[in-house]
């Protein structure tokens, strides 16, 4: 029995030990090896200490580590799919999806680490144009948003990626709307920095306006965003002499399949895109992409536009109707393109490209907030490469939506209600090459360009200029670069351009001194002379501003200076009250010139206004004779009855003796003075003739160092000081009113009165004493109040020797400020990778002055940059490739400023009607305010507050083998510090929104 159990105890152990054996030999049987060897994508040398970590979904991970010959071992890893992750301090992380390890066998991944030198120090093409270099080495402080950053943030334009940017200004107007500028000096309507989009202008054509919702490249096709600090005219010519955005899309040949995104948030905000790229064979590529965007925008409510549109100059279906701001947003648009690659040296791109702005609202600076309405932007683009000759031809067009100026289906300004027509196009044609000579250590680069604006408004925006607006302009340039060691590199380069408005040539040089320590930094100084043209619309426009501004019966128009030939206000006009000047006035002679004179307006002047000038006499003059009949006697119940009879004739026939009267210019003399600033009288002096517009300049010298430390640590600072010859007004005011002085009209009024009350008292039954007394009484009072009423009623307009000067209009115009003014400032990038998973950066931008006290800047006020002194940024960001997670945080300030940009400035002083709410008066002149005047009273824009505001975003993505899914949510603003950005725009708030992406 005992050694049955021995048996069965041995047995037992024995098919154990086999069971063991089994199960040991077939988990060896399904585990696999997977090795390889990691090495130095430029040095080909052996990494060691690289983590090789491999996972499946979110179970159980198997990981080797590189040994000093780069090579690494995973043993033991069950059978399957795996996705392989390799880290490695100071290089990008790299992730293969979809590495097979089968059983039994050894599966082999040689992994190449990227530097994280390289994502520290991208190619760029914008800073040497069409020149492909690294960042570091580019002669100008450049920046650059990667498509991982474009991809993973929602945005409603290009504009939303480029907060934390060193050096650049963004006045945001609602979730879309924006201005984008370098260096500051931004505007309401800002075309100072030159934008792109693949080398092709993104303005609107004729008013050289950059809309950043007018674009055409989607979220999903933008492969880079590259912002250029400083002048570039000596390469891109007229207006880029504060820097350059360029916004630069994937080809289709490196970025093959379809992205689908839909993004959602706050504001009613809802986007979707659309993006499907593919090849055919190996030389033909095509892409589509498309969006959809809707939302309801931040309310404002901009008390200079009517709450009823007048009913006339605007189309009937508008005329008379409440005036209601749309806050809805909404637009389409789409881009196709065609790659062509006979060979890797060769390339033809063609591209087309739509956008519709079904709804929208864009400031101007000259007539104040437009309501978009069917706003179409389309762009035609074919251009070619080989080897470095690259050439290109594109034709910008945007229709504001109206064909007529009694259209309703368009565009239209929200303060008269006036259509905007615009079907402007725009054509340019460039051609640029480039060598190498001396093996490398002279290179060569030039180019030419040709621009054609060709404005079609509909006799709307430059109204009665339309036929005389074409614009053509024609440059060349030639760069070259000599690095006669390989530290030393001497940059110089000069450019020509001509331009038919505008007289002469204009020459841009730039010359720079780069030094480089060591091959990771970068030390430079720079000269640059760089110039712009203006804008179409200061030659040409032709635009009512403001009908009947303030009150005043004048209609206020916005209106460029001639090409060429610039103003001369009217002379040849005896006996005016200044030299021979001439006015014009609806009070004499029809309109024709006149001498300036309050004495040849007055009669008519009261003529048309009797009736109101009656009423407001009458009660007054009722009571005084009620009193003096008291004091004579009579009972108060008789003195009213007889004065409700006698107080009327009077007052009426008080006015009749004002009218017939007829004061020559020594009794009631004259001030010619700006609506303005009415207390102001003028001299011959500001009657001077206004210059045309010139090509302006701006020199600037920098110095720059730029370099990477550690492969981890990127610095660009820059410090730069420009003097700037593009000073001028926005649609200044320029051409006076006259009239008449007060204190001596009301003793004119007095005389004229007393010479009537007296014989007609008497001849109604009062004693020639009393008769003297009440008139004495009566007459100065009701002189001071008529004349109070009549010195602030302009009697005409000083204006311009021109047959289209109007009688009821004066004229906001573009001129130069003959001066010159000095800006210094600093911009600062850092970027710092503290670990392969998480990065810092700083940006922060400085310059000393955004006020020029004694620099005309119009609207009474001196010239602003109308940005901040100080703005900055810190963010963090955090990424893990293995989980596919990622956030970023961020930080952003900015100073608080002053405004004074067109129709948009803040606390000035304009004039109100007498009577009105915010209106003050200085003796007996117009009434006046520091406030801006309405309707219903006046209001005042204020300075733009600093701001404080915190920024978050997080990211998860899943790769489901060549398929990926990504959900992002992202918040600006996110403690919802609401503030303005500029004068005239809405508060803005917090906005969340969310991202759902999928990639196949």
């Amino acid at each position: 029995m005992a050694l049955f159990h021995v048996r069965r105890m041995i047995s037992a152990a024995l098919l154990s030990a086999a069971a063991l054996f089994l199960t040991a030999a077939q988990s060896y049987a399904q585990t696999g090896i997977l090795s390889g060897r990691v090495t130095d994508a430029i040095s080909s040398k052996p990494l060691a200490n690289a983590q090789v970590q491999l996972q499946v979904g979110t179970g159980l991970s198997y990981g080797a580590v590189s040994g000093a010959d780069g090579v690494y071992r995973a043993v033991n890893v069950p059978a399957g799919a795996y996705t392989v992750t390799v880290r490695l301090l100071g290089h990008q992380p790299r992730m293969y999806p979809v590495i097979r390890i089968a059983d039994g066998q050894t599966a082999t991944l040689d992994v190449v680490m990227t530097g994280q030198i390289v994502q520290l120090n991208q190619t760029v093409v914008t800073a040497s144009r069409n020149k492909p270099e690294k960042a570091l080495d580019a002669p100008a402080m450049i920046s650059v948003i990667n498509s991982e950053r474009i991809e993973e943030k929602p945005a409603i334009s290009v504009t939303d990626h480029l907060r934390g940017t060193a050096g650049i200004d963004i006045n945001k107007g609602g979730i879309a709307q924006s201005n984008v500028v370098a260096r500051g000096f931004n505007n309401a309507f800002s075309g100072a920095m030159l934008m792109l989009q693949d080398y092709r202008f993104a303005g609107v054509p004729s008013l050289r306006v950059n809309v950043p919702f007018l674009m055409t490249g989607t979220n999903e096709d933008i492969d880079r965003i590259e912002v250029l600090l400083g002048p570039a005219s000596a390469l891109y010519g007229p207006n880029s002499g504060n820097g350059v955005l360029h916004v630069i899309t994937k080809s289709p040949f490196t970025s093959r399949g379809t992205t689908a995104s839909v993004d959602g948030g706050e504001r009613s905000v809802l986007r979707a895109g659309l993006r499907h790229a593919g090849v055919a064979g190996q030389k033909f590529g095509y892409k589509l992409s498309g969006e959809y965007m809707r939302g309801k925008d931040w309310e404002f409510d901009d008390k200079a536009e009517r709450t009823t549109f007048p009913t006339t100059g605007v189309p009937a279906g508008r005329a008379g109707q409440p005036n209601r701001r749309d806050f809805d947003l909404e637009r389409m648009t789409g881009e196709a393109r065609i790659d062509i690659r006979p060979s890797d040296d060769v390339e033809f791109i063609s591209t087309v490209g739509m956008t519709n702005m079904l709804k929208g609202i864009e400031l101007t600076g000259a007539n104040g907030s437009v309501q978009g309405k069917n706003w179409t932007y389309l762009n035609l683009q074919q251009r070619a490469r080989y080897k470095r000759l690259f050439g290109q031809v594109f034709l910008n067009s945007s229709d504001a939506g109206n064909d007529t100026l009694t259209s309703t289906e368009g565009t239209f300004l929200l303060r008269s209600g006036a259509d905007i027509v615009d079907k402007s196009r725009v054509f340019g044609a460039q051609l640029q090459h480039g060598f190498d000579l001396a093996n490398g250590k002279q290179s060569l680069t030039y180019g030419a360009d040709y621009i054609w604006t060709n404005p079609r408004t509909g006799n709307t925006i430059n109204g009665s200029n339309e036929n005389r607006d074409n614009v053509t302009e024609y440059g060349a340039y030639v760069q070259s670069s000599t690095k006669p060691t390989s530290r030393i590199e001497i940059l110089l380069a000069a450019r020509g351009d001509k331009n038919n408005v505008v007289d002469g040539a204009f020459f841009s040089p730039r010359a720079a001194f780069i030094f480089k320590p060591t091959a990771d930094q970068n030390i430079r100084v720079t000269y640059n002379r760089s110039f712009s043209t203006p804008a179409n619309f200061s030659y040409f426009l032709d635009l009512i501003q403001s009908p009947n501004i303030g009150g005043s019966g004048f209609d206020l128009k916005a209106l460029g200076n001639p090409p060429k030939k610039g103003f001369a206000f009217k002379q040849g006009c005896a006996g005016s009250a200044i030299a021979d000047y001439c006015m014009k006035s609806k009070l004499v002679n029809s309109g024709a010139y006149t001498a300036i004179s309050a004495a040849a307006a007055y009669p008519t002047l009261l003529a048309a206004n009797q009736a109101s000038l009656l009423a407001a006499i009458q009660p007054n003059v009722v009571g005084a004779i009620t009193q003096a009949l008291i004091g004579r006697g009579a009972t108060p119940a008789q003195a009213a009855a007889q004065a409700a009879v006698l107080g009327p004739q009077l007052a009426a026939g008080m006015i009749g003796s004002l009218v017939a009267a007829r004061p020559t210019n020594a009794q009631v003399p004259t001030r010619v003075s700006l609506i303005n600033n009415a207390t102001t009288p003028l001299t011959a002096a500001a009657l001077q003739p206004i210059a045309p517009l010139a090509a302006s300049f701006n020199n600037t010298f920098e110095l720059g160092y730029k370099g990477i430390l550690g492969n981890k640590f990127r610095y660009d600072i820059s410090g730069w000081r420009q003097s700037r010859g593009d000073v001028g007004t926005s649609a200044a005011l320029v051409t006076p009113n006259v009239f008449a002085e007060g204190v001596p009209l009301g003793g004119f009024i007095g005389s004229t009165l007393g010479g009537y009350l007296v014989p007609t008292l008497i001849a109604s039954g009062f004693s020639q004493a009393d008769a003297i007394a009440f008139a004495g009484a009566l007459a100065p009072a009701v002189a001071t109040s008529l004349a109070g009423s009549l010195a602030r009623a302009p009697l005409g307009v000083v204006t311009f020797d021109s047959p289209t000067a109007s009688a009821g209009e004066i004229y906001a115009v573009y001129k130069t400020v003959n001066k010159e003014i000095w800006v210094s400032g600093l911009d600062v990038a850092l970027d710092y990778l503290l670990t392969d998973r998480l990065q810092l950066d700083v940006a922060y931008s400085y310059s000393n002055k955004n006020v020029f006290q004694g620099v005309d800047g119009g609207n009474n006020a001196p010239l602003m940059s109308n940005s901040p002194k100080n703005r900055g940024s810190v963010g963090a960001r955090y990424s893990t490739l293995g989980t596919g997670f990622g956030g970023e945080l961020r930080v952003r300030y900015t100073d608080a400023f002053p405004v004074n940009s067109g129709v948009y400035a803040t606390n000035v002083a304009f004039p109100i009607a007498a009577g009105r709410p915010g209106a003050t008066t200085s003796g007996q002149v117009l009434g006046y305010g520091k406030c801006n005047p309405v309707s219903a009273g006046a209001f005042c824009y204020d300075n733009v507050p600093t701001a404080f505001q915190l920024d978050g975003q997080v990211t998860k993505k899943f790769d489901l083998g060549k398929q990926r899914v990504m959900i992002s949510i992202s918040g600006t603003n996110l403690l919802n510090n609401e503030v303005a950005t500029f004068a005239g725009t809405p508060k803005i708030g917090r906005l969340l929104m969310t991202r759902l992406q999928y990639t196949f």
